[in-house]
């Protein structure tokens, strides 16, 4: 069981380390907002294997369109 446990972990961590070099590489982008979880160092390791949503409810270009027209 214990064998099982380990390898399941370790296929989940080296899938996020093979999406996050996907990433660093241009293949995959994620379109967060700038204070979404995802962003924070450590954390954006899991960024394209967590399995709940974590995109925030606007986007960054949203973001941003709104700073623009609040000011």
């Amino acid at each position: 069981m214990r064998r099982a446990v380990l390898v399941l972990v370790g296929a989940y961590v080296l899938i996020a380390a093979g999406n996050r070099l996907a990433e660093h590489l241009g293949a995959m982008r994620c379109g967060c907002a700038t204070d979404c979880w995802c962003r924070k160092p450590g954390l954006s390791l899991f960024r394209w294997v967590f399995p709940w949503e974590h995109r925030s409810v606007h986007t960054a270009e949203d973001d941003t369109e709104l700073d623009s027209t609040r000011s």
